[in-house]
């Protein structure tokens, strides 16, 4: 079987067992030739050509038609015509929609006391739980490409804590990936390359010891985890322009 729909309104709908059937789908407008698979709960957005194709059969279907506008003012989400968003809204793979839908099945089926009035709060918190769904895988998938925030945490810890900088391998086991995929992930969420968050964070440390007059260049090169004065040095000139001498003069003149 297949079919080319266009909705005036958003669908949210799930197949009743056991007459469900297996299917895919696309947006020929959107992206023609990516297929996803329709799961069990799915919504069809409103204005867009959905084409699908199943091997057929008698299937039934609770329902839930909503307006665009409607959807958006109770939810405060819109759905955008987005390859990847539209994708998820094919198979919402959440228990909550899953639950509201058979509670609107089983009151069509089997209508009970004040039932319009239920049925509508069923609706209203439908159309939530669905946008809640949505938006909460996109945010996961967004998060894919970029470090999780326990990792950043661990990164920013472990560069910021006292003794040797730490290498990129260290870093990377922190967060349990390769070097390769972690200095991805890092620029993905800071736009920057780590070892100019590690570079950064030398610097400041060294420009706090040198205000020390007690302390030697050697110790504070050591403190830094530098194996001799000069590396430390030629590190710290090729970041701020001057040799950890001369800021230690200047620091003296400003206080």
């Amino acid at each position: 079987m297949e079919a080319t729909t266009c909705e005036d309104r958003h669908m949210i709908e799930m197949s009743l067992p056991p007459l469900a059937t297996d299917g895919t789908g696309c947006f020929p407008e959107i992206a023609p030739r990516r297929f996803s698979h329709i799961g069990n709960v799915f919504l069809r957005p409103a204005g867009l050509q959905l084409y699908s194709r199943s091997d057929g059969g008698h299937i039934r279907i609770v329902r839930l038609a909503v307006s665009r506008d409607c959807y958006e003012a109770t939810s405060g989400h819109s759905i955008a015509a987005d390859p990847d968003i539209l994708r998820m809204c094919l198979d919402l793979r959440d228990d909550r929609p899953r639950g509201l839908l058979k509670q609107i099945h089983g009151e069509l089926a089997a209508p009970g006391f004040a039932s319009a009035a239920l049925l509508e709060a069923y609706g209203t918190a439908l159309i939530i739980e669905t946008a809640r769904s949505i938006a909460e895988r996109q945010e996961r998938h967004a998060n894919l490409g970029r470090l999780a925030g326990w990792q950043y945490r661990r990164v920013c810890e472990r560069i910021e804590a006292e003794g040797p900088a730490p290498s990129l391998a260290e870093l990377a086991s922190l967060c349990g990936v390769s070097i390769r995929h972690f200095n991805r992930l890092y620029r993905a969420l800071t736009g920057e390359n780590v070892t100019a968050h590690i570079a950064r964070t030398q610097v400041s440390r060294a420009m706090v010891l040198l205000t020390d007059e007690a302390l030697p260049l050697k110790e504070v090169a050591a403190r830094l985890g530098f194996t001799h004065p000069g590396s430390f040095s030629a590190a710290f000139r090729r970041a701020t322009g001057i040799s950890p001498s001369r800021y230690r003069q200047q620091a003296k003149w400003r206080l």
